[in-house]
């Protein structure tokens, strides 16, 4: 069963061509002037020239829709892709719209689906992809090597609406580790999903490998937040603790803590090269899919550099 799973998320990406308070929070805190800091400029996703696309089933050959800058039109801010990998049967929309106003959101409207493992998942993309398609006409750059980067922070606020249990849904960056800073195709890098929320009817799995609880700020308030960690073919998956996650939230975290940790756990550290920040919801199990994931902030913060070293000549540090 798992190694059909992974089989079906590896055939996805072919398809898309085209302790204590005081101290969880160091992965989210601004780095001294050591550091350099880049920042999305269109993180309130009103920077760009609204755009619209509408993909109508059967068909496994999704929609570009590429965000142009409202400023400039020869600078792409972000890609929306609707990606129907595995939408063979059916009929229906997946509808994806950038209003320039401070939204981005994906309405899934289908009837007829496959209804077994993964049909789709669509998605936003700021970096690159695999082949090297990239879409990053703002201040951070992709790829990345894992070891430039002292933090690369997401904040993010999304909201799941409509019918989001009975099938297979979640909310997930789909995060491509590569080999080298100009891979060819997905075979050159390694797939790290994490998946702040995830409901599906049976459990994805792989080899389990431990519990991280990984520092967040959840609705502005400093906590932690517990993945599962599993490795299974080429994929390294974070799941939520408790299932099922974060069906919505304004939530900021550290992926880069992540991605370290993904590559360990597969054990190859050829795997160094980020090649962007994909965010998006995969669906399947069910014939019938209605809802939404709407985007109201994606901010991404890159910080390059190493973290400045710890003071010196402390007898002793007490965090209350």
């Amino acid at each position: 069963m798992y190694e059909d799973l992974f089989a079906l998320r590896k055939a996805r990406g072919a398809w898309r061509k085209g302790l204590p308070i005081g101290l969880i929070s160091a992965g989210l805190l601004p780095i001294p002037n050591v550091a350099q800091t880049l920042t999305t400029s269109d993180s309130q996703l009103g920077s760009g020239t609204s755009i619209s696309t509408t993909y109508t089933a059967p068909g496994s050959s999704g929609i570009n829709g590429p965000v142009l800058a409202a400023a400039d039109a020869s600078k792409k801010m972000w890609l929306m892709y609707d990606n129907p990998w595995g939408v063979k049967t059916g009929s229906g929309t997946i509808k994806q719209t950038y209003t320039g106003t401070g939204s981005l959101t994906t309405t899934i409207n289908l009837t007829g689906l496959p209804g077994g493992g993964v049909d789709a998942y669509p998605f936003v993309l700021y970096g690159c992809d695999p082949w090297m398609d990239c879409y990053q006409d703002q201040a951070p750059q992709f790829p990345k090597q894992l070891s430039a980067m002292s933090a690369l922070n997401v904040d993010v606020n999304y909201v799941l609406s409509g019918t989001i249990t009975g099938s297979d849904i979640d909310v997930l960056f789909d995060e491509w580790v590569c080999t080298s800073s100009t891979p060819s195709d997905s075979s050159q890098c390694l797939e790290v999903e994490i998946l702040p929320y995830y409901s599906f009817v049976n459990f994805g799995g792989g080899t389990f490998i431990k519990t991280i609880n990984e520092p967040i700020v959840l609705n502005g308030v400093q906590t932690t937040f517990s993945f599962d960690e599993y490795v299974g073919g080429s994929n390294v998956l974070f799941y939520p603790h408790v299932v099922p996650g974060l069906p919505a939230g304004d939530l900021k975290m550290n992926l880069l803590d992540l991605l370290k940790a993904g590559v360990s756990a597969y054990g190859d550290n050829a795997y160094q090269y980020v090649a962007g920040i994909e965010l998006g919801t995969e669906f399947g199990a069910s014939p019938t899919q209605s809802y939404a994931l709407a985007l109201n902030k994606f901010e991404i913060t890159q910080t390059l550099g190493s973290q400045p070293p710890p003071p010196t000549g402390l007898s002793a540090i007490v965090v209350q």
